[in-house]
Protein backbone atom coordinates (compact mmCIF):
# COMPACT_ATOMS: atom_id res chain seq x y z
CA UNK A 1 0.00 0.00 0.00
CA UNK A 2 1.39 3.43 -0.96
CA UNK A 3 1.71 6.22 1.58
CA UNK A 4 -1.13 8.06 -0.14
CA UNK A 5 -3.45 5.06 0.20
CA UNK A 6 -2.29 4.48 3.78
CA UNK A 7 -3.10 8.05 4.83
CA UNK A 8 -6.37 8.07 2.88
CA UNK A 9 -7.49 4.87 4.63
CA UNK A 10 -6.64 6.27 8.07
CA UNK A 11 -8.02 9.81 7.62
CA UNK A 12 -11.79 9.70 8.14
CA UNK A 13 -13.20 12.56 6.08
CA UNK A 14 -16.03 13.25 8.55
CA UNK A 15 -13.53 13.81 11.36
CA UNK A 16 -11.16 15.87 9.19
CA UNK A 17 -13.91 18.11 7.79
CA UNK A 18 -15.44 18.31 11.27
CA UNK A 19 -12.31 20.14 12.44
CA UNK A 20 -13.24 22.98 10.08
CA UNK A 21 -17.01 22.75 9.57
CA UNK A 22 -19.76 22.14 12.11
CA UNK A 23 -21.50 19.04 10.73
CA UNK A 24 -24.88 17.55 11.57
CA UNK A 25 -26.12 14.07 10.66
CA UNK A 26 -28.66 14.16 7.83
CA UNK A 27 -29.72 10.68 6.75
CA UNK A 28 -26.72 8.76 5.49
CA UNK A 29 -24.64 11.94 5.12
CA UNK A 30 -23.48 14.91 7.18
CA UNK A 31 -24.40 18.51 6.34
CA UNK A 32 -22.93 21.89 7.23
CA UNK A 33 -22.34 25.43 6.00
CA UNK A 34 -19.90 25.48 3.10
CA UNK A 35 -16.49 26.93 4.05
CA UNK A 36 -15.77 27.87 0.42
CA UNK A 37 -18.61 30.34 -0.20
CA UNK A 38 -21.07 32.43 1.76
CA UNK A 39 -24.37 30.73 2.55
CA UNK A 40 -27.04 30.88 5.23
CA UNK A 41 -28.51 27.38 4.92
CA UNK A 42 -26.34 24.23 4.78
CA UNK A 43 -25.63 22.84 1.31
CA UNK A 44 -22.25 21.26 2.07
CA UNK A 45 -22.45 17.45 2.33
CA UNK A 46 -19.98 14.80 3.48
CA UNK A 47 -20.52 11.16 2.48
CA UNK A 48 -18.92 8.89 5.13
CA UNK A 49 -19.26 5.68 3.10
CA UNK A 50 -17.68 7.07 -0.06
CA UNK A 51 -15.30 9.39 1.86
CA UNK A 52 -16.10 12.41 -0.33
CA UNK A 53 -17.54 15.90 0.09
CA UNK A 54 -19.65 18.08 -2.18
CA UNK A 55 -21.29 21.51 -1.96
CA UNK A 56 -24.61 21.70 -3.79
CA UNK A 57 -24.31 25.50 -3.72
CA UNK A 58 -20.92 26.29 -5.25
CA UNK A 59 -20.25 22.87 -6.80
CA UNK A 60 -16.86 22.03 -5.23
CA UNK A 61 -16.22 18.42 -4.29
CA UNK A 62 -13.55 15.80 -3.82
CA UNK A 63 -11.84 13.53 -1.33
CA UNK A 64 -10.13 14.24 1.98
CA UNK A 65 -6.92 15.43 0.28
CA UNK A 66 -8.82 17.84 -1.96
CA UNK A 67 -10.62 19.29 1.06
CA UNK A 68 -7.41 19.96 3.02
CA UNK A 69 -5.71 21.43 -0.07
CA UNK A 70 -8.60 23.85 -0.62
CA UNK A 71 -9.29 24.82 2.99
CA UNK A 72 -5.65 25.48 3.90
CA UNK A 73 -4.35 26.49 0.44
CA UNK A 74 -1.82 23.65 0.33
CA UNK A 75 -0.15 21.60 -2.37
CA UNK A 76 -0.90 17.88 -2.47
CA UNK A 77 2.37 16.89 -0.71
CA UNK A 78 1.67 19.46 2.02
CA UNK A 79 -1.88 18.15 2.47
CA UNK A 80 -0.57 14.58 2.59
CA UNK A 81 1.94 15.49 5.28
CA UNK A 82 -0.63 17.39 7.32
CA UNK A 83 -3.11 14.52 7.19
CA UNK A 84 -0.28 12.13 8.00
CA UNK A 85 0.44 14.15 11.15
CA UNK A 86 -3.24 14.00 12.13
CA UNK A 87 -3.45 10.20 11.85
CA UNK A 88 0.03 9.39 13.17
CA UNK A 89 1.64 8.34 9.87
CA UNK A 90 5.08 9.73 9.04
CA UNK A 91 5.19 10.67 5.37
CA UNK A 92 8.54 10.40 3.59
CA UNK A 93 10.31 13.76 3.36
CA UNK A 94 11.14 13.04 -0.26
CA UNK A 95 7.56 12.28 -1.27
CA UNK A 96 6.37 14.19 -4.29
CA UNK A 97 9.57 16.16 -4.89
CA UNK A 98 8.54 16.56 -8.53
CA UNK A 99 5.34 18.36 -7.53
CA UNK A 100 6.49 19.86 -4.27
CA UNK A 101 6.72 23.39 -5.63
CA UNK A 102 9.15 26.07 -4.55
CA UNK A 103 6.52 28.03 -2.64
CA UNK A 104 5.63 24.94 -0.62
CA UNK A 105 9.29 24.42 0.24
CA UNK A 106 9.60 28.05 1.34
CA UNK A 107 6.54 27.72 3.57
CA UNK A 108 7.88 24.53 5.15
CA UNK A 109 11.21 26.27 5.85
CA UNK A 110 9.45 29.31 7.31
CA UNK A 111 7.45 27.13 9.72
CA UNK A 112 10.71 25.65 11.01
CA UNK A 113 12.34 29.07 11.25
CA UNK A 114 9.42 30.52 13.23
CA UNK A 115 9.49 27.58 15.62
CA UNK A 116 13.21 28.17 16.17
CA UNK A 117 12.56 31.87 16.77
CA UNK A 118 9.79 31.10 19.30
CA UNK A 119 12.18 28.89 21.28
CA UNK A 120 14.87 31.59 21.15
CA UNK A 121 12.53 34.32 22.43
CA UNK A 122 11.29 32.05 25.24
CA UNK A 123 14.88 31.32 26.31
CA UNK A 124 15.58 35.05 26.62
CA UNK A 125 12.76 35.64 29.10
CA UNK A 126 14.55 35.60 32.45
CA UNK A 127 17.79 34.30 30.97
CA UNK A 128 19.57 37.69 31.20
CA UNK A 129 19.32 40.81 33.33
CA UNK A 130 17.32 42.40 30.51
CA UNK A 131 15.11 39.33 30.29
CA UNK A 132 14.51 39.28 34.03
CA UNK A 133 13.14 42.81 33.85
CA UNK A 134 10.74 41.62 31.15
CA UNK A 135 9.69 38.67 33.34
CA UNK A 136 9.07 41.03 36.26
CA UNK A 137 6.79 43.11 34.02
CA UNK A 138 4.70 40.01 33.22
CA UNK A 139 4.52 39.13 36.92
CA UNK A 140 3.18 42.61 37.63
CA UNK A 141 0.50 41.89 35.01
CA UNK A 142 -0.48 38.78 36.97
CA UNK A 143 1.00 36.17 34.60
CA UNK A 144 2.30 33.09 36.39
CA UNK A 145 5.12 30.88 35.11
CA UNK A 146 2.50 28.34 34.03
CA UNK A 147 0.64 30.93 31.91
CA UNK A 148 3.88 32.28 30.42
CA UNK A 149 4.87 28.74 29.43
CA UNK A 150 1.45 27.80 28.09
CA UNK A 151 1.31 30.83 25.80
CA UNK A 152 5.02 30.52 24.94
CA UNK A 153 5.70 34.17 25.77
CA UNK A 154 9.23 35.42 25.21
CA UNK A 155 11.47 38.44 25.01
CA UNK A 156 13.34 40.10 22.12
CA UNK A 157 16.68 41.51 23.37
CA UNK A 158 17.52 45.14 22.72
CA UNK A 159 20.89 44.76 21.00
CA UNK A 160 19.23 44.50 17.60
CA UNK A 161 21.00 41.44 16.18
CA UNK A 162 20.54 38.69 18.77
CA UNK A 163 17.93 36.75 16.79
CA UNK A 164 19.77 37.37 13.50
CA UNK A 165 22.96 35.84 14.90
CA UNK A 166 21.03 32.90 16.38
CA UNK A 167 19.31 32.03 13.09
CA UNK A 168 22.11 32.82 10.64
CA UNK A 169 23.87 29.52 11.22
CA UNK A 170 20.93 27.45 10.02
CA UNK A 171 19.07 29.67 7.58
CA UNK A 172 20.08 31.72 4.55
CA UNK A 173 19.69 35.50 4.64
CA UNK A 174 17.05 35.43 1.88
CA UNK A 175 14.78 33.21 3.99
CA UNK A 176 15.44 35.34 7.08
CA UNK A 177 14.22 38.40 5.17
CA UNK A 178 11.14 36.54 3.88
CA UNK A 179 10.25 35.65 7.47
CA UNK A 180 9.88 39.32 8.35
CA UNK A 181 11.78 38.69 11.58
CA UNK A 182 15.00 40.04 10.11
CA UNK A 183 15.22 43.32 8.22
CA UNK A 184 18.00 44.31 5.83
CA UNK A 185 19.55 47.75 6.13
CA UNK A 186 20.25 48.51 2.46
CA UNK A 187 22.49 51.50 3.23
CA UNK A 188 24.78 49.66 5.63
CA UNK A 189 24.35 46.28 4.00
CA UNK A 190 23.62 44.43 7.23
CA UNK A 191 20.67 42.67 8.86
CA UNK A 192 18.99 43.47 12.15
CA UNK A 193 16.09 42.16 14.24
CA UNK A 194 12.58 43.51 13.65
CA UNK A 195 11.66 42.96 17.31
CA UNK A 196 13.89 44.66 19.87
CA UNK A 197 13.33 45.18 23.58
CA UNK A 198 9.80 43.82 23.44
CA UNK A 199 7.67 41.13 25.12
CA UNK A 200 6.96 38.65 22.32
CA UNK A 201 3.67 36.81 21.73
CA UNK A 202 3.91 33.89 19.25
CA UNK A 203 0.93 33.80 16.87
CA UNK A 204 -0.10 30.34 15.66
CA UNK A 205 -2.44 29.37 12.82
CA UNK A 206 -5.45 27.17 13.50
CA UNK A 207 -3.24 24.08 13.12
CA UNK A 208 -1.01 25.24 15.95
CA UNK A 209 2.05 26.20 13.87
CA UNK A 210 3.78 29.48 14.77
CA UNK A 211 3.40 31.80 11.77
CA UNK A 212 4.11 35.26 13.21
CA UNK A 213 4.84 37.28 16.34
CA UNK A 214 3.56 40.36 18.11
CA UNK A 215 5.90 42.44 20.24
CA UNK A 216 4.85 44.79 23.06
CA UNK A 217 7.21 47.63 23.90
CA UNK A 218 8.41 47.70 27.52
CA UNK A 219 8.94 51.46 27.62
CA UNK A 220 7.34 54.38 25.81
CA UNK A 221 8.56 53.24 22.40
CA UNK A 222 6.03 53.47 19.58
CA UNK A 223 4.19 51.63 18.30
CA UNK A 224 3.07 50.05 21.55
CA UNK A 225 2.47 46.76 19.66
CA UNK A 226 4.46 45.71 16.61
CA UNK A 227 3.32 42.76 14.49
CA UNK A 228 5.12 40.59 11.96
CA UNK A 229 4.57 41.72 8.37
CA UNK A 230 2.61 39.50 6.00
CA UNK A 231 4.65 36.57 4.69
CA UNK A 232 4.01 33.39 2.65
CA UNK A 233 2.69 31.77 5.85
CA UNK A 234 0.98 34.74 7.52
CA UNK A 235 -1.88 36.98 6.44
CA UNK A 236 -3.11 39.11 9.33
CA UNK A 237 -6.70 39.14 8.17
CA UNK A 238 -6.91 35.35 8.12
CA UNK A 239 -5.55 34.42 11.55
CA UNK A 240 -7.19 34.61 14.98
CA UNK A 241 -4.93 34.61 18.04
CA UNK A 242 -5.48 31.59 20.35
CA UNK A 243 -7.87 29.83 17.92
CA UNK A 244 -5.64 26.75 17.82
CA UNK A 245 -6.18 26.27 21.58
CA UNK A 246 -9.73 27.63 21.73
CA UNK A 247 -11.22 25.59 18.86
CA UNK A 248 -12.32 22.61 20.94
CA UNK A 249 -13.99 24.78 23.61
CA UNK A 250 -15.69 26.93 20.96
CA UNK A 251 -17.20 23.85 19.33
CA UNK A 252 -18.29 22.40 22.66
CA UNK A 253 -19.92 25.62 23.91
CA UNK A 254 -21.02 26.73 20.42
CA UNK A 255 -19.89 30.32 20.88
CA UNK A 256 -16.69 32.36 20.89
CA UNK A 257 -15.62 35.41 22.89
CA UNK A 258 -13.95 38.00 20.69
CA UNK A 259 -11.49 40.42 22.35
CA UNK A 260 -9.10 43.01 20.93
CA UNK A 261 -5.71 42.43 22.54
CA UNK A 262 -3.29 39.59 23.21
CA UNK A 263 -3.20 40.30 26.95
CA UNK A 264 -7.02 40.41 27.04
CA UNK A 265 -7.13 37.00 25.38
CA UNK A 266 -4.52 35.52 27.73
CA UNK A 267 -6.24 36.93 30.84
CA UNK A 268 -9.63 35.44 29.91
CA UNK A 269 -8.21 32.09 28.77
CA UNK A 270 -5.93 31.67 31.80
CA UNK A 271 -8.95 32.24 34.09
CA UNK A 272 -10.43 29.01 32.72
CA UNK A 273 -12.59 30.48 29.93
CA UNK A 274 -10.93 28.87 26.93
CA UNK A 275 -13.32 29.85 24.10
CA UNK A 276 -11.71 33.25 23.54
CA UNK A 277 -9.86 34.63 20.49
CA UNK A 278 -8.34 37.95 19.45
CA UNK A 279 -7.99 39.55 16.03
CA UNK A 280 -4.18 39.88 15.99
CA UNK A 281 -3.90 43.65 16.33
CA UNK A 282 -6.12 44.42 13.34
CA UNK A 283 -9.76 45.35 12.80
CA UNK A 284 -11.89 42.26 12.43
CA UNK A 285 -11.89 41.12 8.79
CA UNK A 286 -14.20 39.02 6.63
CA UNK A 287 -11.45 36.40 6.42
CA UNK A 288 -11.29 36.11 10.22
CA UNK A 289 -15.08 35.89 10.45
CA UNK A 290 -15.20 33.08 7.88
CA UNK A 291 -12.42 31.31 9.77
CA UNK A 292 -14.44 31.57 12.98
CA UNK A 293 -17.56 30.37 11.15
CA UNK A 294 -15.90 26.96 10.75
CA UNK A 295 -16.35 26.50 14.49
CA UNK A 296 -19.47 28.48 15.47
CA UNK A 297 -21.94 31.13 14.30
CA UNK A 298 -22.39 32.63 17.76
CA UNK A 299 -20.07 35.27 19.23
CA UNK A 300 -19.82 37.63 22.20
CA UNK A 301 -17.91 40.79 21.28
CA UNK A 302 -15.93 42.03 24.30
CA UNK A 303 -13.81 44.92 23.07
CA UNK A 304 -12.34 47.73 25.17
CA UNK A 305 -14.93 50.26 26.42
CA UNK A 306 -13.04 53.33 25.13
CA UNK A 307 -14.16 55.24 22.05
CA UNK A 308 -11.90 53.23 19.74
CA UNK A 309 -13.24 49.98 21.20
CA UNK A 310 -16.86 51.10 20.80
CA UNK A 311 -16.22 52.02 17.15
CA UNK A 312 -14.51 48.66 16.57
CA UNK A 313 -17.47 46.87 18.21
CA UNK A 314 -19.98 48.55 15.92
CA UNK A 315 -17.83 47.91 12.84
CA UNK A 316 -17.44 44.24 13.79
CA UNK A 317 -21.17 43.82 14.41
CA UNK A 318 -21.95 44.91 10.87
CA UNK A 319 -19.60 42.29 9.42
CA UNK A 320 -20.80 39.54 11.76
CA UNK A 321 -24.45 40.18 10.93
CA UNK A 322 -23.80 40.01 7.20
CA UNK A 323 -22.22 36.59 7.71
CA UNK A 324 -25.28 35.34 9.58
CA UNK A 325 -23.77 35.35 13.09
CA UNK A 326 -25.82 35.56 16.26
CA UNK A 327 -24.00 38.32 18.15
CA UNK A 328 -23.98 39.59 21.72
CA UNK A 329 -21.96 42.43 23.22
CA UNK A 330 -20.25 42.45 26.61
CA UNK A 331 -19.39 46.01 27.70
CA UNK A 332 -17.52 45.72 31.00
CA UNK A 333 -18.28 48.30 33.72
CA UNK A 334 -15.80 50.76 35.13
CA UNK A 335 -14.15 51.50 31.80
CA UNK A 336 -12.03 48.34 32.15
CA UNK A 337 -10.72 46.15 29.37
CA UNK A 338 -11.02 42.34 29.80
CA UNK A 339 -7.45 41.96 31.10
CA UNK A 340 -7.85 44.67 33.77
CA UNK A 341 -11.34 43.51 34.72
CA UNK A 342 -10.39 39.87 35.26
CA UNK A 343 -7.36 40.87 37.38
CA UNK A 344 -9.39 43.33 39.44
CA UNK A 345 -12.82 41.64 39.74
CA UNK A 346 -11.94 37.98 39.15
CA UNK A 347 -13.09 35.32 36.71
CA UNK A 348 -16.31 34.63 38.66
CA UNK A 349 -17.61 38.14 38.12
CA UNK A 350 -16.52 38.05 34.48
CA UNK A 351 -18.45 34.80 33.95
CA UNK A 352 -21.52 36.35 35.56
CA UNK A 353 -21.47 39.32 33.20
CA UNK A 354 -20.69 37.08 30.24
CA UNK A 355 -23.77 34.96 30.93
CA UNK A 356 -25.92 38.10 30.93
CA UNK A 357 -24.40 39.75 27.85
CA UNK A 358 -27.18 41.47 25.88
CA UNK A 359 -27.90 40.80 22.23
CA UNK A 360 -26.38 43.25 19.80
CA UNK A 361 -29.82 44.78 19.14
CA UNK A 362 -30.30 45.55 22.85
CA UNK A 363 -26.74 46.89 23.14
CA UNK A 364 -27.17 49.21 20.17
CA UNK A 365 -30.62 50.31 21.30
CA UNK A 366 -29.36 51.12 24.80
CA UNK A 367 -26.60 53.28 23.35
CA UNK A 368 -28.99 55.00 20.93
CA UNK A 369 -31.52 55.72 23.69
CA UNK A 370 -28.79 57.10 25.95
CA UNK A 371 -27.73 59.46 23.16
CA UNK A 372 -31.10 60.54 21.71
CA UNK A 373 -33.66 59.76 24.40
CA UNK A 374 -37.22 58.58 23.70
CA UNK A 375 -39.20 61.39 25.31
CA UNK A 376 -39.67 63.22 21.98
CA UNK A 377 -40.65 62.03 18.49
CA UNK A 378 -37.35 63.37 17.17
CA UNK A 379 -35.41 61.37 19.78
CA UNK A 380 -37.26 58.15 18.92
CA UNK A 381 -36.56 58.60 15.20
CA UNK A 382 -32.93 59.47 15.89
CA UNK A 383 -32.46 56.34 18.02
CA UNK A 384 -34.16 54.19 15.38
CA UNK A 385 -31.88 55.58 12.67
CA UNK A 386 -28.84 54.48 14.68
CA UNK A 387 -30.02 50.86 14.87
CA UNK A 388 -31.75 50.45 11.49
CA UNK A 389 -28.57 50.07 9.38
CA UNK A 390 -27.58 47.04 11.48
CA UNK A 391 -31.02 45.44 11.15
CA UNK A 392 -30.89 45.96 7.40
CA UNK A 393 -27.72 43.82 7.26
CA UNK A 394 -29.42 40.80 8.85
CA UNK A 395 -29.76 38.37 5.92
CA UNK A 396 -32.72 36.36 7.25
CA UNK A 397 -35.94 38.33 6.52
CA UNK A 398 -37.99 36.62 9.26
CA UNK A 399 -35.35 37.36 11.91
CA UNK A 400 -35.02 40.89 10.58
CA UNK A 401 -38.76 41.45 10.99
CA UNK A 402 -38.79 40.03 14.53
CA UNK A 403 -35.89 42.26 15.58
CA UNK A 404 -37.64 45.28 14.06
CA UNK A 405 -40.71 44.54 16.17
CA UNK A 406 -38.56 44.44 19.31
CA UNK A 407 -36.98 47.77 18.38
CA UNK A 408 -40.39 49.34 17.75
CA UNK A 409 -41.66 48.20 21.16
CA UNK A 410 -38.56 49.54 22.92
CA UNK A 411 -38.78 52.94 21.22
CA UNK A 412 -42.61 53.12 21.30
CA UNK A 413 -42.81 53.43 17.53
CA UNK A 414 -45.47 52.11 15.14
CA UNK A 415 -44.36 48.59 14.14
CA UNK A 416 -45.87 48.74 10.66
CA UNK A 417 -44.12 52.00 9.78
CA UNK A 418 -40.81 50.76 11.14
CA UNK A 419 -41.15 47.52 9.13
CA UNK A 420 -41.79 49.50 5.96
CA UNK A 421 -38.70 51.64 6.52
CA UNK A 422 -36.63 48.55 7.26
CA UNK A 423 -37.93 46.86 4.11
CA UNK A 424 -36.77 49.86 2.06
CA UNK A 425 -33.36 49.85 3.75
CA UNK A 426 -32.87 46.14 3.24
CA UNK A 427 -34.11 46.29 -0.34
CA UNK A 428 -30.76 47.49 -1.60
CA UNK A 429 -29.01 44.41 -0.17
CA UNK A 430 -28.42 41.39 -2.36
CA UNK A 431 -31.36 39.02 -2.51
CA UNK A 432 -30.87 35.63 -0.91
CA UNK A 433 -32.59 33.91 -3.86
CA UNK A 434 -30.71 33.95 -7.10
CA UNK A 435 -32.32 32.66 -10.34
CA UNK A 436 -29.81 31.22 -12.75
CA UNK A 437 -30.12 31.87 -16.47
CA UNK A 438 -31.46 28.87 -18.38
CA UNK A 439 -28.04 28.23 -19.92
CA UNK A 440 -26.52 27.80 -16.45
CA UNK A 441 -29.06 25.24 -15.20
CA UNK A 442 -27.70 21.69 -15.54
CA UNK A 443 -29.96 19.60 -17.77
CA UNK A 444 -29.26 16.23 -16.14
CA UNK A 445 -32.03 13.65 -15.87
CA UNK A 446 -32.77 11.25 -13.04
CA UNK A 447 -31.86 8.40 -15.40
CA UNK A 448 -28.31 9.74 -15.84
CA UNK A 449 -27.77 10.33 -12.13
CA UNK A 450 -29.09 6.93 -11.08
CA UNK A 451 -27.13 5.05 -13.75
CA UNK A 452 -23.93 6.82 -12.73
CA UNK A 453 -24.66 6.00 -9.09
CA UNK A 454 -25.36 2.36 -10.01
CA UNK A 455 -22.09 2.06 -11.95
CA UNK A 456 -20.16 3.52 -9.01
CA UNK A 457 -21.75 0.99 -6.65
CA UNK A 458 -21.23 -1.95 -9.05
CA UNK A 459 -18.37 -1.36 -11.46
CA UNK A 460 -18.93 -4.80 -12.97
CA UNK A 461 -22.31 -3.55 -14.14
CA UNK A 462 -20.55 -0.63 -15.80
CA UNK A 463 -18.17 -3.03 -17.54
CA UNK A 464 -21.22 -4.88 -18.88
CA UNK A 465 -23.31 -1.93 -20.08
CA UNK A 466 -21.13 1.10 -20.70
CA UNK A 467 -19.23 0.00 -23.84
CA UNK A 468 -22.45 -0.57 -25.80
CA UNK A 469 -24.04 2.62 -24.44
CA UNK A 470 -21.12 4.62 -25.83
CA UNK A 471 -20.95 2.70 -29.13
CA UNK A 472 -24.68 3.06 -29.79
CA UNK A 473 -24.60 6.80 -29.13
CA UNK A 474 -27.07 6.70 -26.24
CA UNK A 475 -24.97 9.24 -24.33
CA UNK A 476 -24.27 11.65 -27.20
CA UNK A 477 -24.97 15.28 -26.34
CA UNK A 478 -25.73 14.63 -22.67
CA UNK A 479 -24.20 16.67 -19.84
CA UNK A 480 -22.97 13.38 -18.37
CA UNK A 481 -21.32 12.08 -21.57
CA UNK A 482 -17.76 13.11 -20.54
CA UNK A 483 -18.26 11.48 -17.10
CA UNK A 484 -19.39 8.15 -18.55
CA UNK A 485 -16.63 8.20 -21.15
CA UNK A 486 -14.01 8.89 -18.46
CA UNK A 487 -15.51 6.01 -16.47
CA UNK A 488 -15.13 3.68 -19.44
CA UNK A 489 -11.58 4.90 -20.10
CA UNK A 490 -10.51 4.06 -16.53
CA UNK A 491 -12.16 0.62 -16.61
CA UNK A 492 -10.51 -0.26 -19.93
CA UNK A 493 -7.15 0.58 -18.31
CA UNK A 494 -7.97 -1.83 -15.49
CA UNK A 495 -8.36 0.97 -12.92
CA UNK A 496 -11.11 1.51 -10.37
CA UNK A 497 -13.33 4.46 -11.30
CA UNK A 498 -13.05 6.33 -7.99
CA UNK A 499 -14.47 9.88 -7.76
CA UNK A 500 -11.06 11.56 -7.60
CA UNK A 501 -9.83 9.71 -10.69
CA UNK A 502 -13.08 10.40 -12.54
CA UNK A 503 -13.05 14.15 -11.92
CA UNK A 504 -9.47 14.83 -13.01
CA UNK A 505 -10.09 15.85 -16.67
CA UNK A 506 -13.69 17.05 -16.24
CA UNK A 507 -15.02 20.60 -16.44
CA UNK A 508 -16.27 22.32 -13.29
CA UNK A 509 -19.89 21.72 -14.32
CA UNK A 510 -19.27 18.03 -15.05
CA UNK A 511 -17.61 17.65 -11.64
CA UNK A 512 -20.66 19.21 -10.02
CA UNK A 513 -22.90 16.69 -11.79
CA UNK A 514 -20.61 13.81 -10.78
CA UNK A 515 -20.74 14.61 -7.06
CA UNK A 516 -24.45 15.42 -7.08
CA UNK A 517 -25.05 11.98 -8.59
CA UNK A 518 -22.94 10.30 -5.93
CA UNK A 519 -24.97 12.06 -3.23
CA UNK A 520 -28.25 11.16 -4.94
CA UNK A 521 -30.57 10.43 -1.98
CA UNK A 522 -32.15 7.21 -3.31
CA UNK A 523 -31.18 3.57 -3.28
CA UNK A 524 -29.14 2.37 -6.28
CA UNK A 525 -31.58 1.21 -9.02
CA UNK A 526 -32.46 -2.47 -9.42
CA UNK A 527 -32.41 -4.34 -12.76
CA UNK A 528 -35.92 -3.23 -13.76
CA UNK A 529 -35.21 0.42 -13.03
CA UNK A 530 -31.92 0.25 -14.94
CA UNK A 531 -33.83 -1.00 -17.99
CA UNK A 532 -36.32 1.84 -17.52
CA UNK A 533 -33.46 4.38 -17.46
CA UNK A 534 -31.85 2.90 -20.56
CA UNK A 535 -35.19 3.19 -22.39
CA UNK A 536 -35.42 6.82 -21.28
CA UNK A 537 -31.96 7.60 -22.66
CA UNK A 538 -32.66 5.85 -25.95
CA UNK A 539 -35.95 7.74 -26.24
CA UNK A 540 -34.14 10.99 -25.61
CA UNK A 541 -31.56 10.15 -28.28
CA UNK A 542 -34.30 9.23 -30.80
CA UNK A 543 -36.13 12.50 -30.16
CA UNK A 544 -32.92 14.50 -30.59
CA UNK A 545 -32.31 12.87 -33.95
CA UNK A 546 -35.94 13.36 -35.03
CA UNK A 547 -35.73 17.05 -34.12
CA UNK A 548 -32.79 17.46 -36.49
CA UNK A 549 -34.43 15.66 -39.44
CA UNK A 550 -36.77 18.39 -40.75
CA UNK A 551 -33.88 20.73 -41.53
CA UNK A 552 -31.88 17.92 -43.17
CA UNK A 553 -34.92 16.91 -45.28
CA UNK A 554 -35.42 20.52 -46.38
CA UNK A 555 -31.78 20.75 -47.49
CA UNK A 556 -32.08 17.49 -49.47
CA UNK A 557 -35.24 18.75 -51.19
CA UNK A 558 -33.60 22.05 -52.13
CA UNK A 559 -30.68 20.10 -53.59
CA UNK A 560 -33.10 17.67 -55.33
CA UNK A 561 -31.09 14.81 -53.78
CA UNK A 562 -33.62 11.96 -54.12
CA UNK A 563 -31.25 9.32 -52.71
CA UNK A 564 -30.64 11.42 -49.58
CA UNK A 565 -34.37 12.06 -49.19
CA UNK A 566 -35.11 8.33 -49.31
CA UNK A 567 -32.38 7.70 -46.73
CA UNK A 568 -33.76 10.38 -44.40
CA UNK A 569 -37.34 9.13 -44.78
CA UNK A 570 -36.18 5.64 -43.87
CA UNK A 571 -34.31 6.99 -40.83
CA UNK A 572 -37.39 8.96 -39.74
CA UNK A 573 -39.58 5.84 -39.96
CA UNK A 574 -37.00 3.79 -38.08
CA UNK A 575 -36.75 6.35 -35.27
CA UNK A 576 -40.53 6.66 -34.99
CA UNK A 577 -40.87 2.86 -34.73
CA UNK A 578 -38.09 2.81 -32.10
CA UNK A 579 -39.86 5.47 -30.06
CA UNK A 580 -43.20 3.60 -30.21
CA UNK A 581 -41.51 0.45 -29.01
CA UNK A 582 -39.72 2.24 -26.18
CA UNK A 583 -42.89 4.04 -25.06
CA UNK A 584 -44.78 0.72 -24.99
CA UNK A 585 -42.17 -0.51 -22.51
CA UNK A 586 -40.68 -3.32 -24.59
CA UNK A 587 -37.67 -4.92 -22.97
CA UNK A 588 -34.52 -3.54 -24.50
CA UNK A 589 -31.13 -4.98 -25.10
CA UNK A 590 -27.91 -3.17 -25.71
CA UNK A 591 -25.89 -6.31 -26.39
Amino acid sequence: MSQVDEVRAAADIVKVVGDYVKLRKAGANYMGLCPFHQEKTPSFAVHPAKQIFHCFGCGVGGDVFKFVMMIDNLTFPEALRRLGEKVGITVSETFGDATYDANAQVRAALYKLHEAAAKFFASQLGGTAEGRLARAYLEDRGLTDEVVGRFRLGYAPGDGQALTRHLSGGYESELLEKSGLVVRDSERGRHYDRFRRRIVFPIANDSGKVVAFAGRALGDEQPKYLNSPETPIFTKGRVLYHLDRAAQAIRKLDYAILVEGYMDCIAVASSGIENVVASCGTSLTEGQIRLLARYTRRVVVNYDPDSAGVAATERSLGLLLEEGFEAKVLALPGGLDPDSFVRKEGSGRYRELLAGAPSYIDYLTDRAVATHGVSTPEGKVGAANVVMPYLARVPNPMLRAELANRLAERLHLDQRLLQEELWRAAGTARSEIRILPESAVPKVTTAEKELLRAFMEDQGLADELLPRMVEQGILEGLETEPIFKRFLELRRRGESAEPVALEEPLSAEARRVLYESLFWAVEPPDKGRIEHHLRALRSRRARRLLDKLPEAIQQARRANDLAKLAELDQLKLSLQNELRGLEQGRKISIH
